[in-house]
């Protein structure tokens, strides 16, 4: 059921979504309102269920890591038998996304490993247990994926300026210490999480916290801070598009790139090693528009598009960029 919004909760959204950690001081400056009513509306937009979670992204390739999006397509389940898989998907400390979906595939999850040994025991614990279950999977390697700004909150087309976060960026572990991973453990869970509760659950000063999050975002390890909206309560359809590509140079990649960086209702841009080789997230207030948007992307890359598949998103189970257990 969609919620109402005016154009100061949308304004609310989007600032969050451009910077998750900012203060309802800092948000109430740029959507023109006080400080107090800010923080009320930011108050009830979770209330209402409209701010799933703040999450942060993390460039995890610099913390060693290498990312597997895992597609399943399922047979011989009923409710029951789903319901146990996603659990257990959600519970594993490697699984840092995870979604339902309508379309080809029923599962979509990211996972986190260190070196081909983890993935391939992941996904033998993950057939042993589920295999009957499994009609088929596919697995693609992450190879660099950004996140850009979703301006079509305020109905905004979006701008040169519109900031990339990514991850996936060269391979090239830099040095981060335990209190660290504890950091990002807890940015990961709640990107709004306050420095004094950090610094309480990892027995560090705040001034500590304070200085090892600025350390960690000058690393570009921490991206952002950004919010995951509801969106079926925004009356959006959320869809992901994998695509085969062929005759791909690095100018028609870059042109892909770009194009992704100015669609207002694009959100997550992907290179991808496998069975597709790129992928977007869009969200879409009907059919019509994702139509639209597929038929103008269809037009514009003809040359390199060999197919694409799509998935519509019913619910998203989990988003955290490091869900590895450390505390």
């Amino acid at each position: 059921m969609k919620l109402k919004l005016d154009l100061k909760d949308r304004k609310i959204l989007y600032q969050l979504d451009v910077n998750a950690r900012q203060s309802a001081s800092e948000i109430s400056k740029k959507v023109g309102l006080s400080k107090q009513v800010a923080a009320y509306r930011i108050s009830k937009l979770l209330e209402r269920g409209l701010i799933q979670q703040f999450y942060s992204v993390f460039d995890t390739a610099k913390l060693g890591f290498t990312t597997t999006k895992i597609f399943l397509r399922l047979q011989n389940t009923d409710p029951s038998t789903q319901e146990e898989l996603v659990e257990y998907l959600k519970n594993h400390q490697q699984v840092q996304f995870l979604i339902s979906t309508d379309g080809m595939f029923d599962i979509v999850f990211n996972i986190l490993a260190k070196n081909v040994m983890e993935l391939y025991s992941f996904v033998r614990q993950l057939e042993n247990k589920y295999g009957n279950y499994i009609a088929e999977k596919e697995k693609i390697i992450m190879v660099f994926s950004s996140f850009f700004f979703r301006d079509y909150l305020i109905n905004n087309k979006a701008t040169p300026i519109r900031k990339p976060m990514f991850f996936g960026s060269e391979n090239n572990p830099l040095a981060v210490d335990k209190n660290d991973e504890k950091i990002l453990s807890l940015l990961g869970i709640d990107a709004r999480v306050p420095i004094v509760e950090i610094a309480k659950k990892t027995g560090l000063s705040a001034d500590s916290v304070g200085g090892r999050i600025k350390k960690l975002e000058k690393l570009q390890i921490i991206q952002n801070y950004i919010m995951l909206p509801d969106f079926s309560l925004l009356d959006q359809t959320s869809y992901k598009v994998m695509f085969s590509l062929r005759n791909l140079t690095e100018e028609k990649e870059r042109m892909f790139l770009e194009y992704a960086r100015m669609q207002p209702n694009i959100w997550f841009h992907s290179k991808s090693l496998g069975k597709w080789d790129l992928e977007l997230n869009m969200d879409v207030d009907n059919a019509d528009q994702f139509r639209k948007i597929m038929m103008e992307i269809k037009s514009k890359f003809s040359e390199i598009i060999k197919e694409y598949n799509t998935l519509q998103v019913s619910k998203v189970h989990k988003f955290n960029f490091y869900p590895l257990k450390v505390l």
